[in-house]
This record gives C-alpha cells, sequence and structure tokens, in this order.
C-alpha cells in the first residue's frame, strides 16, 4: 500500500478515536441541556448520562421557552444512569405534556440505553435512526450511602426489577407482546437493540424511524 492511503487510513481512525473519546469525556464530566429553535419547535438536546442536573435544566428550559413554543423535542443520546434523575426527568415531561406536545429523537449513530429507554418513551411521537442503538437491562442495586452498585439477594433484584418493569414498560406504548418476550430474555443480561430492529419487531417504541 502507498503512503498516501495509509496515512488516510490513519487519519480517518484518528477522527474516529477523538469523536469517541469526545463523546465519553462528555458522558464523565456531566451534562449540559443544550437549547434551539427549530421552526416552531424547541429542542432540548442532552448528550450525557441520566443524571443531574437533567431535570432540573429540563424544567428550567420548559419554563423559559413554554410561552414561545408548542411543542417540544428532547433530542438524547445517553448511557443511562440514576433511577432516581430518570424519575424526576420524567416528572417534568409529565409536567410538560399537560400544555404542551413532547416528542423524543435518538439520531443517527445515538444511543439510549438503560434508564434513558423509559425517557425516550415518554414522548408523543418517538423517532429514532435505524443505526441508533438501544439497550434494556435489569436495574442495578446501589448502597443507599455511597451509591455503589451492591449484589441485592435474588429476591429482592427480582422484586426491583418487577416494579421498573411495570412502572416503565407495562405502563408506556410499549407493545405488550415485544414486552413479555423482553421481560423473558432482560433476566441477567444487556439486551441490545438498533432502531431498526426495534420497529421490525413492532416493539412500538419507535414510532417514526429516520
Amino acid at each position: 500500500m502507498k503512503p498516501r492511503p495509509i496515512l488516510l487510513l490513519f487519519l480517518f481512525a484518528l477522527m474516529a478515536f477523538l469523536a469517541w473519546r469526545n463523546e465519553q469525556i462528555t458522558f464523565l464530566n456531566g451534562g449540559q441541556l443544550a437549547v434551539r429553535q427549530d421552526g416552531a419547535s424547541v429542542v432540548l438536546t442532552w448528550r450525557s448520562g441520566v443524571d443531574a442536573p437533567m431535570a432540573k435544566q429540563i424544567s428550567e428550559a420548559y419554563s423559559a421557552w413554554a410561552g414561545g413554543t408548542g411543542h417540544f423535542i428532547i433530542d438524547l443520546n445517553s448511557p443511562g444512569g440514576a433511577l432516581s434523575e430518570g424519575r424526576a426527568v420524567i416528572e417534568v415531561i409529565d409536567r410538560m405534556k399537560r400544555t404542551h406536545r413532547v416528542d423524543t429523537r435518538v439520531g443517527p449513530g445515538r444511543k439510549c440505553l438503560s434508564m434513558c429507554v423509559p425517557i425516550f418513551l415518554q414522548g408523543e411521537t418517538r423517532t429514532a435512526a435505524a443505526n441508533a442503538r438501544f439497550m434494556f437491562h435489569e436495574p442495578t442495586s446501589r448502597d443507599a450511602i455511597t451509591g455503589e452498585v451492591v449484589d441485592a439477594p435474588a429476591f429482592e433484584q427480582r422484586m426491583i426489577s418487577e416494579r421498573f418493569f411495570n412502572r416503565y414498560f407495562v405502563n408506556s406504548p410499549m407493545d405488550p407482546a415485544w414486552a413479555a418476550d423482553l421481560r423473558r430474555k432482560w433476566r441477567g443480561r444487556d439486551v441490545w437493540k438498533s432502531g431498526r430492529d426495534l420497529v421490525r419487531e413492532g416493539s412500538n417504541i419507535i414510532t417514526d424511524l429516520e
């Protein structure tokens, strides 16, 4: 192979690595909500874990923009995070939906993992790219004081998982038959799906495929 093609391959690999590293740094350092107008809509973009101050920043953006739009789009790229923050985010979205249309989106090459999925499911229209990645798994148990992951007794883990599943998946737009299959598959493992997979399998998690 000639030197020039080798150099080009190296540069492409370097660019891909830098993009990946920047995304990981964003996830580790905590998020900052980006807000922009897109026509008559307001897009709230979150590129980080489901951790504070996600709920607070979405609530503040809603308060600031509610008078100027009837439509919010929450654009997600998240590895998941804390159950408590996820609950707080969903409570904010519930409040937003009383007065405004709220849609959700996961764009090309982006991901919505773990606690991000219940947030994505809050959208009236739920748009995702065909190559967007989604991941489902049982919630982890954490120490109430330190916040560290702990190994809970089997009966306790089952109870936590059932509560999570019933709260966020049974009472959601997710297709019941698909949800029942997920309940069987996610015991002790991560279940990965692309946006295309979710649409092809009739999950009703995604309403519109980009």
